[in-house]
């Protein structure tokens, strides 16, 4: 199902007016060197600053535009995505100049550290002892998707609003993901694209030493319905995303893996991954040959229904599915019925129903 995207609202390093302080007395400070002036401003976006006063030459007084996207970028991704803005006013003194800016976040320092609070909170409810990288990811998705709902009136950004006031955009997502994923011990990249022709975000996480996409935003039905979780955008591969996301690939680690397919050969031996396995839907079938099959096997076995997940790609569903009713007429199931819900992917989760 299609819904609203929100552009994200960063402004990693959107510079307001910038004003003209008074002059500053003449001094003999030593200027600080470019990489010194983009780690501290960087290191007060960290700590949530609200000013941050920066003694400099002249000549990098014209390069503070890009000075404060440099410290963006090396800021942690929590502090680079919850940034609001930046104010900037100087003064110049000779050789020297003054600048002052004045930082606005999404999350102020104290609303940051209740979500960090929170999240460690949850954790001890939802990671029990013994789990391993696969049923943290999961759990922390799923505790996500059900605890937020998509702020359809896009005016909520942050995690901390996600958890106070129930909605947030895709950003809110991906920040709150990104905390629990750290404080779990997760490798995590929050990543920035584009998706349903708008501004996105979503996460990257590493299981068991290979990385993965995980759009929480997209699993997450809207409207919201409670309870309710997808897996279509759960642990996939760049080239499914690819088919309706778009981002700068170079700038983060491929995702090449299928986890579906590594965690059916699990679960062949292991019933924690066969847990897992059905508890996110169970294999793909991706040509309408596999899909018949596994209908034919449940009327063999006498199910009365079957669901599964299958990738439609861009082929017509009721085609396929209408090409398999007609495959099952001489079997034992007097009717055969179906339905389907198919995500922006092509990703579906189809049901089967059958009477004998």
């Amino acid at each position: 199902m299609k819904k609203k995207r929100i552009a994200l609202f960063l402004s990693a390093a959107l510079i307001g007016s910038s004003a003209i302080l008074p002059a500053a007395p003449r001094t003999a400070a030593a200027a600080s060197s470019d990489a010194s002036v983009i780690a501290s401003i960087a290191s007060a976006f960290e700590q949530k600053k609200p000013t941050l006063t920066l003694q400099i030459s002249s000549s990098q007084l014209s390069r503070i535009n890009g000075m404060l996207d440099s410290a963006s970028a090396k800021a942690e991704p929590y502090a680079r995505y919850t940034l609001d803005r930046v104010d900037t006013q100087y003064s110049r003194s000779g050789s020297r100049a003054t600048v002052l800016l004045k930082i606005s976040y999404l999350e102020n320092k104290q609303q940051a550290d209740y979500v960090i609070a929170q999240s460690k909170a949850v954790l001890k409810t939802i990671i029990k002892p013994g789990m391993g990288q696969e049923e943290k990811v999961k759990a922390i998705h799923d505790y996500i998707v059900k605890r937020f709902a998509y702020d359809e009136s896009m005016t909520r950004y942050s995690a901390y609003e996600g958890l106070t006031k129930g909605t947030t955009v895709c950003q809110g997502y991906a920040l709150l993901a990104y905390r629990m994923f750290t404080l779990a011990g997760i490798e995590t990249r929050m990543v920035q694209g584009v998706a349903g022709g708008q501004d996105h975000v979503w996460n990257k996480v590493k299981v068991d030493g290979r990385w993965y996409n995980i759009d929480l935003t997209w699993d997450d039905p809207t409207p919201d319905r409670k309870n309710e979780v997808s897996y279509s955008y759960y642990l996939v591969t760049d080239k499914l995303l690819a088919r309706d996301h778009t981002w700068k690939t170079t700038h983060y680690p491929a995702a090449v893996t299928d986890y579906r397919t590594i965690l059916a050969q699990k679960a062949k031996t292991s019933a924690k991954h066969r847990n897992i396995l059905a508890s996110i839907g169970g294999e793909v079938t991706s040509t309408t040959a596999a899909l018949q099959q596994k209908a034919l096997a449940a009327i063999a076995s006498k199910k009365q229904s079957l669901t599964i997940l299958h990738d439609f790609g861009s082929s017509s569903p009721k085609a396929q599915l209408d090409r398999i009713l007609r495959a099952c007429l001489d079997t034992e199931a007097s009717r055969i019925s179906y339905g389907y819900q198919i995500a922006d992917n092509g990703m579906s989760t189809v049901k089967f129903m059958f009477t004998y």
